[in-house]
This record gives C-alpha cells, structure tokens and sequence, in this order.
C-alpha cells in the first residue's frame, strides 16, 4: 500500500497549485499495531511540509498586494530580496523577504518598507509564543523545551535562555495589557471578598536580601467567579490600578461592598483598600489569629511534666484558661477576650517559685504577644462563628492554597532556584493568567500593546 499527502493552493484568480507534502508506503502482509496509520515522525514531517508550503504561499501573497502602491496602484521598486525564517509550532519555515523602496508618486508612503518584517515581527507566530511561555510558566524551561520537541515539528528546539526570554516577554505584555485595557460589561456583584496573603522567594546573590516578599490575592465575587492576583511590589508597574482591574472584571462597582481578609499587615491591608472601588471592611483572617493563640496554647502544653502539687495544677489552669480566650475570640468577644489574658497574667506572676520561672518567662512573653496582637486588631475581629454560620469569608485559606500553586510549585518546591524580583514577577503575570483560565484571551488582547522589536525607518 502506498499513500501520498498533497496540497492543492487556490489563488484569487482560480490557479491551483498542487504541492507533495510527503509519500510513504506500508506493506499490507505485515501490517501489525506498530505499523497502522501515521508513526510520531511522519506525522510530524508531515505538519512540518505543509507549514512550509502554506506559510511560504501566504508571505508571497502578502508580499505582492503590499508593494501594489496604495495612491496609484503602480508597483513599489524592489530595493533587495532577503530571506527570513518564522518559528512555528509546526516547523520553522524560510521565506523570501523582499523590501521595496518608496513609489515614485510619493502620495501613499515616502518611506522603505519591509512586508515581511512588519509581518512576523518576533520571527514566530502568536501561538507558538503562546505556547512556549505557557510550557514555560508551568515547568522548568528545560523541561518545557524538551516536551515541545518531542510532539512537535519544532526542527530546531528553542533554547533554555530563549524559553525564558519569551515568558517573560509575554508576562509584560500581560503586565501591559491588563492597564490598558478596559474592563467588559458584566452584571453588578452585590459583594466581593478579597484576601490577600504573601509568599516569599529566594533571589539571586546580587540581590540585597536572601528573600523577596510577593504579593497574592484572590477575588471572588458573589456568583463564585474567582480571579487570583500576584505582584512582587518594588518591580509592579501601578500595582494598585491592576488589582482594581481585576476588581471590575468580577463586576466591583463604586456601590459594590468588599469584605478585604489579611493577617493584619499594612501593606496587604492598604493595598485592598485603595484598590476597592467600593466601600471596604477589613477582617482579620482567622487563621493568623488561631496560630497566635496556638502558638501560646504549645508554650502551656511545654510544662514540666515532672512538676508536681500546684505546679501542675497551675499549668492545668493555664491551659483551661487559653481555651477560653480561643473561644471568645472566635466569638468576636475581643474585650473579654484581653480581661482574660490580663487574668492569665496576673495569676502567671504570682504562680513564679524556684523551678518554674523559666517557664513562666516564656509563658508571659507570648501571652503579652497575643495581648498586643489582639488590642491592635480590634476593630478588624468579627463575630466569626456567626460569619461561618450565614456562610462569609472569615479566613485566607484560598489564597494559602494558591501560594502553593503559584509560588512553591515552580518556584522553590524541590527546586534549588533563585529569582530576580522581576524575574519572579513577569513569571507571576504568565503562571496567574493560567491559574484563571483566561491566559489565551488575555495574550491576544495583550498583543496590541506589545513593544517590538522591529521600527519603522525614517
């Protein structure tokens, strides 16, 4: 059996040109599974062959109605012929390049152009640039590289640097994109809930600290769309007009209320809020506030089993009394909550004797910790039962799953890598654009406000 794959290209004027993509044979005694159909290399040889002749076919059309003058229809004068090569997904074709210089009316340009060059800009197609940043946010660039050499025609596999470059080219765009694009029409949320936590990357030596914070937030509205959001701070281009972009998209409105969730920091804090295009109110996340009075119910738990008598009676009230204070903060009863740990306090100090004031010492350090904690966010700790019972948000539990997505599994999960904060940035941009689902529109959208490599000449 022998099979043959042709192409037939129809120009505007009804000519039809036929081009052998590839040939092949099988014989049919020996057919077995290894044998029927299309083997990986013919396949790919095959997409490869009608990526040359399609792309070399397009370019020349493109290249015959560009040098027709746009002012008196007379052909440009050919200046050179050049060749250039365009990366795609299937196969990497050369294709004749040539310039033309201006027409002699000089009424629709006065300047050379290059119909090629303004055609393929980055020497690759959108997709395969897509593709590769894609590959490239979700696995290590090697990795990536060599997933896309395998299935694809790719003749020439992109390098490790070349893999890198192109993400986080992509994530500028994105970057760019997302400031100057206007949010779509959609329906009013009646509420948004934000929370916003940090992770923290290590940098490369040059940098001026081991580690780097980075910022996420993840938006929900009250429909159950769900956006995230990532920026490291000193490298973010209007940080928080991009938050508020992504507001609007969830459909935040000056009227919308949002409920902003963090663990109390300033820089979480006032972000949300200046980003909110409605009214705001703050909540302190339940978690931050539990892990405090847990880290105070340890230090209990670290009595000295060997005490006895009323040493042991005191850590057992102690311990009593930590629960008490865990059950009215979680009840939003922040002023019971501080007379308690005064109490706590104050038995503490007349409880010290021989043995135990090591004991003490640390037990009265953290308890004055979680009593300065607690005073300071006073006005941000709710009724927290009550707000699980009419099912609204009360911890950053999203978003310190979607650090682990974001962050540790490419960045510092089983990976000994070090970031540049704009490195870790524009990777961000690409791996969050993913994450929600919307990377393919946003590129596209994002491709108007690219900065080319190519300019005009004079």
């Amino acid at each position: 059996m022998k099979w043959r794959v042709l192409l037939e290209v129809t120009e505007a004027d009804g000519v039809a040109v036929m081009h052998e993509i590839s040939a092949g044979s099988r014989p049919v005694p020996e057919t077995s599974a290894d044998t029927i159909g299309l083997t990986l290399a013919e396949g790919r040889s095959t997409l490869a062959g009608l990526q040359k002749h399609l792309v070399r076919f397009q370019a020349e059309v493109f290249c015959r109605e560009q040098r027709l003058c746009g002012g008196c229809d007379a052909r440009r004068p050919i200046k050179d012929r050049r060749t250039r090569r365009l990366t795609t997904l299937f196969g990497t074709a050369l294709i004749d390049a040539p310039r033309f210089d201006p027409c002699r009316c000089g009424i629709a340009s006065r300047r050379m152009i290059s119909p090629v060059t303004e055609l393929m800009p980055d020497r690759c197609t959108p997709e395969y640039e897509r593709v590769l940043a894609k590959m490239g946010a979700l696995l290590p660039y090697g990795r990536a590289v060599a997933l896309i050499a395998e299935f694809l025609p790719v003749e020439n596999a992109p390098a490790i640097e070349t893999a890198r470059r192109r993400t986080l080219k992509v994530g500028a765009r994105l970057e760019r994109g997302l400031l100057k694009t206007k949010p779509p029409a959609i329906p009013e949320a009646k509420s948004i809930a934000v929370s916003v936590d940090g992770g923290h990357v290590k940098s490369i030596r040059s940098y001026q600290m081991r580690s780097f914070e980075i910022l996420l937030a993840d938006a929900s509205n009250d429909r159950g769309q769900r956006q995230l959001f990532s920026s490291v701070a000193v490298e973010a281009d209007r940080e928080r007009q991009q938050l508020e972009t992504v507001l609007r998209n969830l459909g935040a409105t000056p009227e919308t209320p949002t409920t902003l969730l963090t663990d109390g920091a300033e820089g979480p804090r006032s972000l949300g809020e200046a980003a909110s295009p409605g009214p705001t109110r703050h909540v302190l996340d339940w978690f931050h506030l539990a892990m405090r009075v847990q880290h105070v119910a340890q230090t209990v738990r670290g009595w000295p089993c060997a005490a006895a008598g009323k040493d042991r009676q005191s850590g057992v009230l102690f311990a009593d009394m930590v629960e008490r204070v865990r059950w009215r903060l979680w009840h939003g009863q922040v002023q019971r909550a501080l007379d308690l740990t005064g109490e706590i306090l104050e038995t503490l100090g007349t409880s010290r004797r021989g043995l135990m004031d090591r004991y003490a010492d640390r037990l009265e350090r953290v308890l004055q910790e979680l009593e300065t904690y607690v005073a300071g966010h006073s006005d941000s700790i709710i009724n927290y039962a009550a707000a699980r019972r009419s099912a609204e948000p009360i911890s950053t539990a999203t978003t310190e799953s979607a650090v682990q997505r974001l962050i540790q599994r490419r960045m510092n999960a089983k990976q000994q890598m070090r970031w540049s904060p704009k490195g870790a940035h524009l990777m961000l941009k690409v791996r969050t654009a993913v994450m929600n689902a919307t990377f393919e529109r946003d590129h596209v959208t994002a491709e108007r406000w690219a900065n080319r490599p190519y300019r005009r000449p004079a």
